[in-house]
């Protein structure tokens, strides 16, 4: 958080930071965070460590708002102070200041410093990885569920209330929670972020009845987000595998949390139990999967110990998602099958020689069924072993069958049964391919050796060969991995943009056209947001103007509104205004221009 020394002054003078920290003998660092109500101050106790500390403003007049607000602050205190869990925040000291008998403007609490949140990582998500993702979640829906266990709904989680340091993980600010017993809760309450907000929590009046479902939507949210980088809304959202095909589990889990029936909803004990299952599975999987690959001596110099490493994570992530996602064939079509064309994959020899004997088997099915659609059935014998030529072309089957025998018996029987049952001239013809090395290289083999992952996956797949058949029966083929660099192109795992990206980027585009076609200013794409910029301030102001008195009549959408112009800010005398595109433009910009309904 950048503030300029103005700025900084002000704060401290309107929450008496230096007095506040003076009575308990810290000394003042640097603001990390400020709100409406209250500020949170990096500093050093006596000692020298350093710690967080958040000053409160309590309200000075009466009245039954400012008394609710007054005791929710010191819910949250209370609750932090005597609560021990090692992910939810530790309040180590609190008081009040003054503390001298006069009336308390403030009210402090000290804590430790962690200093990350949840939206930092998710931001800066390429510098975590999925593991680390994952041990964060399962942290995060440990907390939650202690909460519910004590009978707590906490309502505002979201990831600037969920702090980090190293590998731990925290949930703080219970100030708007819902305790158990406490009248509290008004039926208008609307606390939260809205970006957050589960769908029964939207209905005005509703405060009262919600459940500790919603704390489990947010979850979801917040699951989605950390992989996509997007808070997904509506039926339509990009999914985790989109970005991460291996962890295709998680995509199940989050719409069971994003269930709009709040009754239907997971609850956040099974959201835990499904977590850590999918986490310990996988972490498992693929290190049985690492360990399972030969890396051979002699490598090129630019395979050092970091980049192997690297690459065997890689190739685990791929094996484990072709022989466990079941909706690999019914997504085929929109793969690109040269995803991961620098890592070489080939199959073991039981795999290859099964594969070969099931395009056999195909083969010899066809034309048996070509002479079943006669009208009167063959009009010629099918083979006679008794015959010797007959023999002789049963023989050189057999030969064939012996060439890829690493799978035993595997469909030995069936090819034989329907290669019998066809016609002597047809029984030639299927030897004719299959005794050609050429044709079963062309046809089978270049398919399944030195290929992408899923090119090779999906040929196979595509002979009826059940997925289970992969498992233990992939692994590097180095004579193209050798080559990775050269190959090395971040091939995306989609042939092209799907339906709803390109849809998502175009509804996107309407918008920002409209905005600027109606009020001025410009727009580029600045990292993952939209950057608008006035250079007429006054556009800018009419603009703010006109959204706020559109929102007035509306319970939700008038929090919204008010938090997305808060995203603009004044350099050298334009607005520069950044918003996601997601919720900020999607959705909120897209209400104030008219093209979608308030609610």
């Amino acid at each position: 958080m950048v503030l300029t020394d103005e700025q900084i002054d002000c704060l401290k003078n309107q929450f008496k930071i230096d007095e506040v920290l003076g009575s308990i003998d810290y000394s003042f660092i640097e603001i990390l965070g400020q709100g409406g109500q209250g500020v949170v101050v990096l500093t050093n106790d006596s000692t020298g460590i350093e710690k967080a500390v958040k000053i409160m403003k309590l309200p000075t007049s009466g009245g039954r708002a400012n008394r609710a607000k007054i005791e929710r602050l010191k819910n949250d205190i209370e609750f932090c102070s005597q609560y021990n869990h090692e992910n939810i925040i530790k309040y180590q000291l609190y008081g009040e200041y003054p503390n001298d008998g006069q009336r308390a403007q403030f009210l402090y609490a000290v804590m430790d410093y962690f200093p990350k949140n949840l939206r930092d990582v998710i931001d800066e998500s390429e510098s975590y990885s999925p593991e680390q993702r994952l041990n964060y979640l399962i942290q995060l829906s440990k907390a939650i569920k202690d909460a519910h266990d004590k009978g707590i709904i906490h309502r505002d989680i979201k990831p600037e209330n969920i702090l980090i340091k190293d590998n731990t993980l925290v949930l703080t600010d219970f100030g708007i929670a819902h305790f158990k017993d406490s009248n509290l809760t008004q039926a208008n309450d609307l606390l939260n972020n809205r970006n957050y907000l589960a769908p029964e929590q939207k209905n005005k009046g509703n405060a009262t009845t919600i459940t500790s479902a919603v704390d489990v939507f947010a979850f979801g949210l917040i699951i989605n987000e950390c992989f996509t980088k997007s808070n997904p809304h509506g039926k339509s959202y990009p999914l985790i595998s989109d970005y991460y095909p291996f962890l295709f589990e998680l995509d199940d889990l989050v719409e069971k949390c994003l269930n709009s029936d709040s009754k239907n909803r997971i609850s956040i004990n099974s959201t835990l139990i499904e977590i850590k299952n999918i986490y310990q599975n996988l972490k498992s999987e693929l290190e049985k999967i690492k360990d399972s690959f030969a890396v051979p001596e002699n490598l090129p110099e630019e395979f050092t110990d970091s980049f192997i490493n690297e690459l065997l994570d890689k190739a685990s992530q791929d094996i484990y998602f072709v022989t466990n996602d079941r909706k690999l064939i019914e997504n085929k079509g929109k793969y690109n099958l040269n995803y991961r064309r620098e890592i070489g994959y080939s199959v073991t020899p039981y795999l290859r020689d099964l594969t070969v004997r099931t395009y056999i088997l195909k083969l010899c099915q066809k034309k048996y069924n070509h002479e079943m659609d006669y009208e009167d059935g063959p009009s010629l014998k099918s083979l006679d072993l008794q015959n010797a030529s007959d023999l002789q072309l049963y023989d050189r089957l057999v030969a064939v069958l012996e060439k890829y025998n690493a799978c035993g018996e595997r469909l030995s029987g069936n090819i034989r049964k329907y290669f019998v049952n066809s016609l002597s001239y047809h029984a030639e013809e299927i030897l004719e391919f299959i005794e050609d090395e050429c044709y079963i290289d062309e046809k089978i083999l270049e398919n399944i050796e030195d290929a992408p992952i899923l090119w090779l996956t999906i040929f196979i797949l595509e002979q009826d060969i059940e997925q289970t058949e992969l498992i233990n029966n992939i692994d590097i083929c180095w004579d193209r991995t050798i080559s990775y660099l050269e190959n090395l192109d971040n091939s995306p795992l989609f042939e092209k943009e799907t339906a709803f990206q390109i849809a998502f980027e175009k509804n996107i585009e309407n918008i920002c056209q409209k905005l600027t076609n109606q009020w001025g200013g410009s727009y580029d794409l600045f990292e993952d947001k939209i950057r608008f910029i006035f250079d007429e301030p006054s556009q800018f102001e009419k603009l703010k103007e006109y959204g706020f008195q559109l929102a007035k009549p509306y319970y939700v959408f008038e929090g919204d509104v008010i938090d997305l112009f808060k995203k603009s800010r004044m350099i050298d005398k334009q607005i520069i205004w950044d918003l996601d595109k997601d919720w900020d433009i999607r959705i909120l910009l897209a209400k104030i221009l008219g093209l979608k309904k308030i609610k």
